[in-house]
């Protein structure tokens, strides 16, 4: 009778090497230990955001693996057609990060120097202040210190100007300090990298990162501009809030013009590839020394003017390259860029050190995105954290 609980002991053994190998099997799948976390995440924050949008998709990676890529809801309200993996969302400003990306192998390869002056490349761009025009270099471009005012000429790519046509008027437009010396948002100034990225490497800005970023890190779905966005078969429309319903509205080529700013199409699978090389995970691409210096914060910048909402938590605020830098709670180092066109939004944040990251893509605009971010991190510091150690002074004798 001392032999019957054999089959059982068996069936355990042979129930537990299945469980390994469909973890292993399922790398987009939280993994026993991080269950807890990821379910907390999905009831708590994802269920009540994705419930309220046409479609969406995030990827999670916490201790430097993937324990969450999932999908929701149609690419079109009124119609049958799933998100999926490889449904291509429009990036909009978090295109940025790869225009960062592509000015760090220009300086590693000795083409360009970060203190370069951009006029030396590009010797037809004229500036108000000639003093001023002729210190900007690469940095300024990539950390959003030109020094002129911000947002110049958003205006003028939202009213269908070509990209050439604007860069031709950058001389009418007023600094506001000098370059390096304050924080001022810019889509046609900081897309002038493109034309530094032509200059020195003879190939247009959008092969460049195909070739060097999109191909090596495996973003097969990736692309640049309108017609190939909305020519592929499995892209998400873009919806707006109607008052009433979620409407799909008209993709329009504006920002498609400024291909660093705002030019990419990506899916979560080719945002999975993207975080895990932020993290570090892809060195043969993008290299420790080369994600230190994008992810390092250069100038200050205010809550407001990152367009973060107020959170007990936040620490400084930073613009790195092509990338927010702040500090929340009891960590240091998170990295963060958002993306907003008409009808679409994005999220990525992440922290190098912890291994933790979260990309959030959506063909809608919900007003609660606005949280995401900081929602996740205080889940994270609560769920996942150790608790800070508790010391006990001795008593007095």
């Amino acid at each position: 009778m001392q032999s019957r609980p054999a089959p059982l002991t068996r069936s355990v053994t042979s129930l537990f090497i299945c469980l390994v190998f469909f973890w292993i099997s399922n790398p987009g799948l939280a993994a026993p230990n991080g269950s807890e976390f990821v379910i907390e995440l999905e009831n708590q924050l994802l269920r009540p955001l994705v419930a309220e949008t046409p479609g969406a998709a995030i990827v999670v990676v916490v201790d430097g693996r993937v324990v969450l890529q999932k999908t929701w809801g149609v690419r079109n309200v009124g119609e049958t057609a799933p998100v999926t993996p490889h449904t291509l969302f429009r990036l909009a400003s978090l295109s940025k990060t790869f225009a960062s990306a592509a000015g760090s192998i220009l300086v590693r390869e000795n083409q360009v120097n970060w203190d370069t002056p951009i006029s030396d490349n590009i010797p037809s761009i004229r500036f108000n202040r000639d003093d001023y025009g002729q210190r900007i270099t690469l940095k300024h471009l990539m950390s959003q210190t030109s020094g002129l005012m911000p947002h110049a000429y958003t205006n003028l790519i939202e009213d269908n100007m070509t990209y050439d046509r604007i860069k031709q008027r950058l001389d009418r437009v007023h600094f506001i300090c000098a370059p390096g010396e304050c924080y001022g948002y810019q889509n046609v100034v900081f897309s002038l990298i493109g034309d530094v990225v032509q200059a020195t490497a003879r190939v247009d800005y959008p092969t460049y990162v195909r070739d060097r970023l999109f191909e090596p890190l495996k973003m097969y779905r990736a692309s640049f501009g309108l017609s190939a966005f909305v020519t592929d078969d499995n892209h998400a429309e873009p919806h707006i809030w109607t008052g009433t319903r979620w409407a799909p509205t008209r993709t329009t080529d504006h920002y498609y013009r400024v291909p660093p700013a705002a030019g990419i199409n990506a899916s979560i699978d080719d945002m999975k590839s993207w975080l895990l090389a932020q993290l570090g995970q892809m060195p043969e691409v993008l290299s420790a020394e080369m994600l230190d210096e994008m992810h390092s914060g250069l100038v200050r910048t205010s809550r407001q003017q990152a367009h973060y909402r107020w959170r007990q938590e936040l620490g400084e605020v930073y613009y790195g390259l092509g990338w927010r830098v702040f500090n929340y709670g009891s960590t240091d180092g998170f990295v963060h860029h958002g993306g907003y066109v008409r009808g679409m939004r994005s999220e990525m944040v992440f922290n190098r050190d912890r291994q933790l990251g979260m990309v959030f893509l959506t063909n809608s605009e919900p007003n609660q995105l606005g949280e995401l971010v900081f929602d996740f991190l205080d889940l994270y510091q609560r769920e996942w954290l150790p608790p800070a150690p508790t010391y006990i002074a001795d008593s007095a004798e």
